[in-house]
């Protein structure tokens, strides 16, 4: 049995006319008469009472065009979304992001702009270190990352920028730069500087790094795990933290942050994906990002 028996056979009983049915199907009479009888036997049950001027369904053929209406709707059903998951328009992307990226705008704009023109899209975001990104979308369980960006990417990955953040400084509420508006990076030579694990900044450039004049050196006294702790020991009084500048505007208490002017770099935001990705829908939202890195 093919789903053309049960559109033929669903036009005949909803005409209860043969020519009109092959007007409507736009096949020959005797075509589809003959098509009716095929599906009869397959069932080995009578599905029309004909007469000469008329047809009628039998109790067979009603209760069968019950199912048959339902498989079609189904059937028409899994070609659309078919159809539209060929052109990107439905499925579920994993997106990976850290905090900074989150809180800058990116992750949260381009979710809300892809959505409203794809809103059958479903998102499945996770907050992840960047490293647990390259590994997730090595491993498959993530299919896009906001991360920030490396030296160079991973075998079988790539990307590129989609936002830039200036450097700020989070300072104690009670230390001297907290009357400053502005921070020179040369004031930080003698600082105490609080930063992530050196594990965490293997092969991209870390905040400290980024804003450290050519020739000068930086005092870090403490490393925290991550960026979270490194206000809780700006609070604590352990030292200074670099930070981005969407972090920046998260309230700590005890801790105030002021834009570090004149940095060597900002922080570098990046779209991670895989090279030989082929889903249309993850494509689409790469091309969306792409479209956003045009305007930095």
């Amino acid at each position: 049995m093919e789903l053309r028996h049960l559109r033929y056979f669903v036009a005949v009983a909803e005409e209860l006319h043969f020519s009109r049915a092959a007007a409507r199907l736009n096949i020959a009479t005797p075509t589809l008469s003959a098509q009716i009888q095929a599906l009869e036997s397959m069932l080995g049950a009578q599905l029309f009472t004909r007469r000469t001027r008329s047809v009628a369904l039998t109790h067979v053929g009603r209760r069968f065009l019950e199912e048959a209406r339902t498989t079609i709707k189904r059937a028409d059903q899994a070609e659309l979304v078919g159809r539209r998951a060929a052109r990107g328009e439905v499925g579920t992307i994993a997106v990976g992001c850290i905090l900074s990226a989150t809180f800058g705008g990116v992750v949260p704009w381009s979710i809300l702009e892809f959505r409203r023109k794809y809103p059958d899209v479903m998102f499945q975001t996770r907050a992840m270190a960047t490293i647990d990104q390259m590994k997730g979308l090595i491993e498959g369980t993530l299919d896009v990352g906001v991360s920030l960006a490396p030296d160079r990417y991973p075998t079988g990955l790539s990307g590129f920028v989609v936002d830039r953040q200036p450097f700020w400084l989070a300072i104690p509420a009670d230390h001297p730069f907290a009357a400053r508006k502005e921070i020179e990076p040369e004031m930080l030579a003698d600082a105490p500087l609080v930063a992530t694990l050196l594990e965490t900044e293997l092969g991209f450039w870390s905040n400290i790094r980024a804003i450290t004049p050519p020739g000068m050196a930086m005092s870090v006294v403490s490393r925290v795990p991550d960026i979270f702790s490194v206000f809780v020991s700006v609070a604590s009084g352990i030292g200074l933290g670099v930070v981005t500048e969407s972090l920046a505007r998260i309230p700590v208490p005890g801790v105030v942050c002021r834009k570090i002017v004149n940095a060597g770099r900002s922080s570098d935001h990046a779209a991670v994906f895989r090279k030989n990705e082929g889903a249309p829908v993850i494509k689409a939202f790469i091309a969306l990002l792409r479209a956003r890195a045009r305007s930095l």
